[in-house]
């Protein structure tokens, strides 16, 4: 008999019978993403697990990156990321413009919190204050 409760703690486990079978545990955690269910593990970067990255943290990450890139002099300009990552230079533009994202925006799309709202809606002509970017979104400036 299988025992149906999903676990959100504890150590993935294996468990073997006389006849060879086995039964793996793994815990899980559900999470909403774009209305959606999905399932991640509960120790996400556990054992070589990479996490799921959502398209907004992808962006992020893009955007901080590629920043990186400009301010250290590894490239000279946005022309050259998308040369160099074969994709548009306005997309390169609007990746850079999650860095200037507010405080609270970012950590809310790394927490995976931040309101349903589209990636253009964030990236495409920011407002320049941060309270209005909050609004923009649904949050509350603290």
């Amino acid at each position: 008999m299988t025992d149906d409760v999903i676990h959100p703690n504890g150590e993935a486990s294996t468990f073997y019978t006389n006849d060879g079978a086995a039964t793996v545990t793994i815990p899980i955690r559900l999470r909403r993403r774009s209305g959606r269910r999905t399932m991640l593990a509960a120790s996400v970067g556990h054992a070589g697990v990479a996490p799921d990255l959502t398209a907004m943290q992808q962006a992020l990450a893009r955007g901080f990156r590629w920043r990186d890139m400009l301010d250290t002099g590894e490239v000279a300009s946005m022309k050259e990321i998308a040369a160099r990552e074969n994709t548009d230079h306005s997309y390169v533009a609007r990746m850079i413009n999650m860095t200037l994202l507010a405080p609270q925006i970012v950590e809310a799309i790394l927490d995976d919190t931040l309101p349903d709202i589209r990636l253009t809606r964030l990236v495409v002509s920011p407002p320049l204050l941060w309270r209005d970017q909050l609004q923009r979104v649904g949050l509350q400036a603290r």
